[in-house]
């Protein structure tokens, strides 16, 4: 990794996690490898911790260091995870998760990792696992800004509004409409997300599907549908109060009925690094207690 650069996100960290990032920080300096910072967490760090001059530069969404920048950091949950994609976008820098949360799909190194996590990351050594995104397209209305998401696009009603009718179609084909408070429409790697407190399935991130679920529906009929990923989904949306909130991660937009949604699979990949040592399906048998029985010992 001589002359690149590691950069560094997150929001915030609690005191009790700040000694194993200060040694992660100092060691991946000492390997002689420069970091760079987000502004606003570089800024937290040197109120909290007194953490001044310790990065080569601070950056910004809009002058995020692309061309010399071998990994993003990120510190934090995997909400901190999906909001590091808005940087790194379409540019296959690959993003590695730090968890300091409390589930942690996407950040799933702990802090009892670090030193091996170090030499793995200054040694070039770990793979990158390429995760499908969504692409969101809105006729008839505006979602700013970056318009890919690595988990899912909800529909949900206003507070205030009733059920919606949602209706739905694969290309041109209608498929049905959902009388529901939402619908989330996941990637796999989004499916050990919102999707799966909805009651959808667990999807391998190596498969190649879209996932459809809806919430809460008032028809105890309808199921999760898994459709391929070639799928062109699109919904147009009814209630009461003539709006809705539509979401994509973590960010959220109210849209008025007049519009419909287009939901596509990107034409980019989100490069999410994988260490030596683990695997996805370790992840979902530790993160979700399988195996959490007296006869398997545990």
């Amino acid at each position: 990794m001589n002359g690149r650069s590691i950069a560094i996100y997150g929001k915030t960290i609690q005191d009790e996690f700040f000694p194993y990032l200060e040694k992660m920080l100092c060691r991946i300096k000492a390997e002689g490898i420069a970091l760079d910072c987000e502004v606003g967490f570089a800024a937290f760090l040197a109120e909290h911790f007194g953490c001044r001059d310790w990065f080569r530069q601070l950056y910004r969404q809009s002058d995020f260091p692309r061309e010399d920048t071998a990994l993003l950091l990120s510190i934090g949950g995997d909400g901190t995870f999906l909001d590091a994609v808005l940087y790194v976008r379409d540019s296959g820098i690959p993003v590695l998760g730090m968890n300091t949360g409390r589930l942690g799909f996407l950040a799933n190194i702990s802090v009892d990792e670090v030193d091996e996590a170090v030499e793995y990351i200054c040694g070039g050594v770990y793979d990158t696992e390429p995760r499908d995104v969504l692409g969101l397209k809105v006729k008839g209305g505006n979602f700013p800004g970056f318009t890919y998401g690595l988990n899912e696009v909800g529909v949900h009603k206003t507070d205030s509004s009733s059920m919606l009718k949602i209706h739905a179609y694969i290309g041109d084909i209608y498929l049905t409409t959902y009388w529901a408070d939402g619908l989330i429409v996941a990637t796999p790697t989004g499916s050990t997300a919102y999707s799966l407190s909805g009651g959808g399935p667990i999807v391998s991130p190596a498969c190649k599907n879209i996932i459809l679920t809806p919430v809460c529906p008032h028809n105890l009929t309808m199921r999760t549908l898994v459709v391929p990923d070639t799928a062109v989904i699109r919904l147009k949306v009814e209630g009461r109060s003539g709006d809705f909130m539509l979401s994509l991660d973590s960010r959220l937009e109210r849209m008025s009925d007049d519009c419909e949604i287009e939901i596509t699979t990107g034409d980019f990949k989100i490069n999410v690094v994988k260490l030596p040592g683990h695997d996805y399906y370790e992840t979902l048998r530790d993160k979700l207690g399988w195996g959490g029985d007296i006869r398997n010992g545990k």
